[in-house]
């Protein structure tokens, strides 16, 4: 079932909205019904929609100032507004459609089985794609034991790494950075997630979701804010709470 916010300036439009998705889209679950924009983006970033519902001229700050707000749109849209003219700013926003008010109720069903087939086709490539990455890793990590190298590919060459020589591992969304004892960083367009299995037999440990560190590198352990390790190449890395015990026993003050 997908999580649905509206978002609607007019109370009466709210209402008719929320109504209709009810009783025409069993599909959708409503999470979340807005009467502007800054109570929608409170709205989103509490409930991580999977796909809004939004009017585009409101007071204050329209729909489309108030997507301006996210540095990254994670959920589909599907514009309902009053005006035509709005029309070429939703195509350039990759809508998945823009209904005119009142909605027509084939419209609004047509709308939202675009967005299930569309939340479905990426979820489904999404875990194809960590099969794949895991399937990657295991290669990785046999040749990884006979060799102690890695390789990491980059857009004009393969590099190959001794493991002693990577000191951590930091993840930028669907990238990851490896720092190195020996040479300048580098950015590596996989996630981080795909080298984790790969590494950990060689001493290396992740203690936080976007850091992974070879705890031989490790300089020092400090309680500050939760805990943070101090790398030999001058990282400050910080280390999740629920991780810091299992940190200290592989370091051995625990």
């Amino acid at each position: 079932m997908l999580k649905a916010i509206i978002i609607d300036d007019e109370s009466e439009s709210l209402e008719a909205v929320s109504n209709q998705l009810k009783t025409f889209c069993p599909q959708l679950r409503i999470v979340a019904s807005c009467d502007g924009a800054v109570s929608g983006i409170k709205a989103i970033n509490l409930h991580q929609p999977d796909i809004i519902f939004l009017d585009i001229e409101m007071p204050g700050m329209t729909g489309l100032e108030m997507l301006g707000t996210f540095s990254e749109i994670k959920f589909g849209i599907i514009f309902i507004t009053e005006y035509n003219k709005y029309a070429m700013d939703a195509i350039k926003l990759s809508a998945l459609d823009y209904l005119l008010k009142p909605l027509d109720t084939v419209e609004l069903m047509s709308a939202v089985k675009k967005a299930e087939e569309k939340f479905f086709r990426e979820k489904t490539m999404k875990r194809f794609q960590l099969m794949l990455d895991l399937m990657e890793g295991r290669e990785s990590t046999a040749k990884m034991k006979k060799s102690h190298t890695i390789a990491l590919p980059m857009l004009d060459a393969i590099i190959y790494v001794q493991l002693d020589n990577i000191v951590n591992i930091d993840a930028h969304q669907s990238y990851c950075e490896f720092h190195f004892s020996n040479r300048p960083s580098i950015l590596i367009s996989k996630n981080i997630g795909t080298y984790e299995d790969s590494l950990v037999p060689f001493n290396f440990m992740r203690v936080h979701r976007s850091h992974i560190v070879n705890l031989s590198k490790v300089q020092e352990f400090r309680r500050t804010d939760g805990g943070i390790l101090l790398m030999e190449n001058g990282n400050v890395v910080s280390i999740s709470r629920n991780k810091k015990e299992k940190v200290l026993k592989r370091l051995g003050g625990g």
